[in-house]
Order: C-alpha cells, then sequence, then structure tokens
C-alpha cells in the first residue's frame, strides 16, 4: 500500500465546497530512465484516483507519466452535509492506495 497524506479544507455554509489536497508517496516512474546497469526502468505510474463521498463518485482523474514523483493534487468537491469522503487510487504494477476522512460542515 501506498503512503499518503491528506488534507481536508472544510466547506462553509452556504457554499458546500470542500477543498482536498492529497499528497501520493510514488516514484511515478516514467519507462524511460535507466538504472546504473543500462537496463530501462519500468514504466510505473499512478493512473487513476477516484474521490467517493458518502458511497457517490465525486470526482475521478486520469494521471499519467506526465505527473512528478510523491504527486501532489487539490481540487474541490461539493459535500452538501457533513459525512466520509473516500480517495483511491492504482498503479501500473497493480498497487493500490487509499485515504479516509470524515468532513464536518462548518457555518
Amino acid at each position: 500500500m501506498m503512503h499518503s497524506r491528506l488534507q481536508i479544507i472544510p466547506a462553509k455554509l452556504p457554499s458546500h465546497m470542500t477543498t482536498v489536497r492529497l499528497l501520493i508517496r510514488h516514484p511515478m516512474e516514467t519507462g524511460f530512465r535507466f538504472d546504473v546497469n543500462g537496463s530501462a526502468v519500468t514504466k510505473n505510474v499512478i493512473h487513476t484516483l477516484t474521490a467517493h463521498f458518502e458511497g457517490k463518485q465525486v470526482f475521478k482523474a486520469t494521471l499519467g507519466s506526465g505527473i512528478s514523483a510523491d504527486p501532489f493534487l487539490e481540487f474541490q468537491v461539493r459535500t452538501p452535509q457533513s459525512g466520509e469522503l473516500v480517495l483511491q487510487w492504482q498503479d501500473d504494477a497493480g498497487q493500490t492506495g487509499e485515504a479516509k476522512a470524515r468532513i464536518s460542515l462548518t457555518n
């Protein structure tokens, strides 16, 4: 499992928009680099990231090799009530990661 750091900036009523910041520890190997023996390093990037709020998909991103190592993503999701946000991602090697946060709306 990949390590991550998740920061939630709670929504303020009445906008209901919550800012999500996610840092994923991942080398994001492009497949264009060579090791010390001259062998190509196998391509391995995070290709899919999804966010579900209370079981409903609210965000999806398709990533590629143009993203740097340890990608940092920031996006906003509509959160009409308090609930749980679940982020999941998968890389080319089949490894998956997940981060969860409880969102409480503030006035």
